[in-house]
């Protein structure tokens, strides 16, 4: 499930929330859904012979999201923390409790007294789980934070994620500001949790690579008018994937973001890259790869839209050790109807991965689509009922064998808060 703007209480800035302290809200919530789930385990058929993989879910998913800002409203935080349990009707040794919990600090103003203009943000974000996200869409300016989930979908496996991203912007001159970005993010996988594991396909399959990713970025970013900006940056990544190899990108970017109106903007960016490394030991040709990302983006009162595409180097998350050349397209729209406090749902994403340098032949490469459409309606202000479908198609690719699957989701959720 997509998270809804303003449903979850996932940024809702709810003037009626708990006023815990002068300056600090809180924002208590439930979520509890029902859903039922055509493949359970994200494997193919031939790896759950005699293994029933459709199952009806509960989940009850309780949050608590904090919103500060300090007596001088120098600093703001929006902060939240959740717990996630799932019982599954039919494979109940899939039971599981998850966790989530992030923080962002935007400490603009601060900054400001010391340079007026100035802009500073920070985040962090984790989760557990046993169900590997294939897709993360990123914000609504089109980038993605976590550099580690472009797409490539994992069987169910214990994984655990973190990513850091700061961005700093110090103006120079009154239309040209210097920035500046860090991002550290890390993924580990633990067992598998599809119950053929023991045979040779599966436990192949299910071979996933723990590792970490840094990036950096410095450039300038240029008012050229009220309606266009232009960015020139410089670029570098490291992905450390442990004993089986690491690579590093170096590369420059130009960007380029238009405001056609007050509803509808689009930035777009492209660049080339040096990539380096090695896997297992040996180091391979240093090669030159393209990148580029492009979103069209309209938000008005009842309407919003997000078309976005990137191409980037990725790591490999399963198999071995490789750069992947990595494209994806999704298309997101949420619109109110003429029924009061109703609206639909819509989304639609495609990733596709191929190992990239001299030594790719074809080997290593993913595709995975996806889709869901559905309702959300506020029953009060501070209770939701969403209804959704959701499909998703798999094929994972290593030495000419394919592990694909696809699944269907249809899940009811009922959302309140408590204050």
């Amino acid at each position: 499930m997509p998270i809804v703007p303003g449903t979850a209480f996932g940024g809702a800035t709810d003037p009626s929330s708990i006023q815990a302290t002068d300056g600090l809200r809180i924002i208590p919530s439930v979520q509890v859904s029902e859903r039922y789930d055509s493949n359970v385990f994200f494997a193919s058929k031939s790896q759950l012979q005699g293994t029933a993989p459709g199952d009806f879910i509960t989940t009850v998913a309780p949050q608590v999201r904090g919103l500060y800002t300090d007596h001088d409203k120098l600093v703001k935080v929006n902060a939240s923390v959740g717990v996630v349990g799932s019982y599954y009707a039919n494979n109940t040794g899939l039971n599981y409790v998850g966790a989530n919990a992030g923080v962002g600090l935007d400490m603009s103003d601060l900054i400001s007294l010391w340079r007026p203009g100035a802009r500073w943000t920070v985040s962090d974000t984790y989760f557990y789980s046993p169900q590997p996200p294939a897709f993360l869409l990123g914000n609504q300016s089109g980038e993605q934070i976590n550099p580690l989930l472009t797409g490539f979908q994992a069987a169910r496996t214990n994984t655990s994620a973190n990513s850091v991203n700061t961005q700093l912007e110090l103006p120079l001159y009154r239309t040209v500001k210097l920035t500046g970005s860090y991002t550290h993010s890390f993924i580990r996988y633990g067992a598998t949790q599809v119950p053929q594991a023991s045979t040779s396909q599966v436990s192949q399959a299910a071979t996933l690579i723990s590792q970490d990713t840094q990036g950096y970025t410095a450039g300038l970013l240029v008012q050229a008018s009220v309606q266009d900006s232009i960015t020139v940056d410089l670029m570098s990544s490291d992905f450390d994937q442990g004993r089986l190899g690491d690579f590093s990108t170096r590369g420059g970017a130009l960007g380029w973001a238009h405001r056609f109106s007050s509803a509808v903007s689009f930035n777009a960016t492209g660049g080339v890259q040096e990539i380096s490394g090695q896997s297992n030991g040996v180091r391979f040709p240093s090669t030159i790869a393209p990148f580029g990302r492009l979103a069209i983006l309209w938000k008005d009162p009842t309407t919003s839209i997000a078309l976005l595409y990137q191409s980037s180097i990725a790591p490999s998350l399963a198999f071995r050790s490789a750069p992947m050349l990595s494209h994806s397209v999704s298309f997101s729209l949420t619109q109110n109807t003429p029924i009061r406090d109703l609206a639909g749902l819509l989304g639609v994403n495609y990733g596709v991965a191929n190992q990239f340098g001299s030594s790719s032949g074809g080997a290593l490469s993913w595709t995975t689509v996806g889709g869901m459409g559905g309702l959300v309606y506020r029953v009060t202000q501070k209770m939701f009922l969403t209804l959704a479908y959701s499909y998703q198609n798999v094929d994972n690719v290593f030495g000419g064998t394919h592990f694909a699957y696809d699944k269907h989701v249809v899940q009811l959720n009922l959302t309140q808060a408590f204050y």
